[in-house]
Formats: structure tokens, sequence, C-alpha cells
């Protein structure tokens, strides 16, 4: 399945998001991604049984939050914020780092990502 959506800036974020609200939708999720140095942050509306998205790249500072539009919102920003280090302004509630991770966990574990090769047999795995 193949995901599209629409790029928007991230000072009209919060005004289309807005416009997702009042024509009916309801917040499904954001997805965070590492892309090409920066974030991509995929935001998905549901209107019976259609999905829509639309996304923002950024680097990470002063995301504005839309939990004060979606509620909701605040669970997965919070994570976003833990896992990637994301800086999302005006969370409804912040969690200040403890909704997912614990005092001794890496701090934004899922903001860069490695894949470690290692030899077994002669072979990469």
């Amino acid at each position: 399945m193949i995901v599209n959506s629409r790029e928007v800036t991230v000072d009209n974020l919060k005004k289309e998001v807005k416009k997702y609200h009042d024509d009916g939708y309801r917040f499904v999720t954001e997805t965070c991604l590492n892309f090409e140095g920066q974030f991509k942050i995929i935001y998905t509306f549901a209107k019976r049984y259609d999905l829509d998205n639309i996304h923002i790249v950024t680097d990470g500072k002063n995301v504005p939050s839309v939990s004060d539009v979606y509620s909701c919102a605040l669970l997965v920003e919070n994570e976003i914020k833990e896992l990637f280090g994301v800086e999302f302004d005006g969370l409804v509630v912040d969690f200040g780092g403890k909704l997912m991770l614990g005092e001794s966990s890496p701090i934004s574990p899922q903001a860069d990502i490695e894949i470690i090769r290692r030899e077994k047999g002669g072979k990469n795995e």
C-alpha cells in the first residue's frame, strides 16, 4: 500500500489541521520518519472510510502541536518527542520525556538508526 500525502509548510500546519477538524474528519495518527537529514511528520485523518494525509518536513524545532485541535494527538506527539527529539510547541499535556522512556533510557533513541553489520561464517548479515 502506498500512502500519498500532500506537503504543507510548518507555518500552515495548524490551519490545515483545523480544516480537517471543521470538515468532520477524525484524527487517526501522526507518523515520524527520518527523512534526508530532517524529519517528515505525516498526519493522517479519516472521514467515513476515506483516509487523507498531509505532511511537513522539519528540522524538528518549534513544530506546532495539533493537540489543541485534536486532544488525542498529545499522546503521539509526546511519543515522537521522546523517540525522535522533535520539539512540539503548545502541547496541551507535556509528559517531559516520561511517557515511554525511563530514567536510564537513551535520549531520542529513534533519531538516528544505524544498521550494524557483523560477519558470521564469512558472510555479512
